[in-house]
């Protein structure tokens, strides 16, 4: 009789656990993947696209439908940032230190619920540690969820000030070019099913 408490939670558990899992998607660089950061200047606005990068998504779905998004990692080589000319993208490095500090990286730090918008689109707020440069802040960022034949896409965008990361931003000409100090990060990444 004791152990009818016990039992009957156990039952519960499992009733709860029922048709809900945890799945683990994936996104590599391919054709439509992209990371985008975009900034400006004093003489004109620039971008720099990320050629190289791992991220994985944990996801909560029951009965096929999406439920929460437990976690998300991201991480990207800096000399994988590419411009198309050779010495925005050093300047780039060099401001990032990406001798000594290889990778951006995001890591959220705690489940986070998911709204769905429209059949198959969800919103979440995504909250973690990203860090470059050998800083690291805490981000929330919003982020839209859209349900594909074999995965999700995440789109997002985020602003980023550079100095927050110790990253100063980079110069050319003597200084006579400048460019902000805030940034724009644009991600579209399709998940599949890993």
């Amino acid at each position: 009789m004791k152990l009818t408490p016990l039992i009957s939670a156990f039952v519960l558990l499992l009733i709860f656990s029922v048709g809900q899992s945890q799945t683990q998607f994936k996104a590599v660089p391919a054709d439509g993947n992209s990371i985008l950061i975009e900034g400006t200047s004093n003489i004109h606005d620039w971008e720099i696209l990320a050629k190289d990068f791992a991220s994985e998504m944990d996801l909560v779905i029951e009965e096929d439908d999406l439920k929460a998004v437990n976690a998300i990692n991201l991480s990207i080589p800096v000399k994988s940032f590419d411009s198309g000319k050779g010495k925005m993208d050093k300047n780039t490095y060099e401001a990032m230190n990406a001798d000594t500090y290889e990778l951006v990286s995001f890591t959220s730090t705690s489940p986070a619920s998911v709204v769905e918008k429209s059949p198959g689109v969800y919103q979440a707020l995504v909250k973690g540690e990203l860090s470059m440069s050998g800083a690291t802040n805490m981000v929330s960022i919003p982020v839209e969820l859209y349900k594909t034949q074999s995965g999700y896409t995440l789109k997002a965008e985020q602003g980023l000030n550079m100095i927050d990361y110790e990253i100063e931003p980079p110069t050319a000409l003597f200084g006579t070019i400048t460019t902000g100090e805030t940034v724009n990060v644009i991600f579209d990444l399709t998940h599949y099913k890993s």
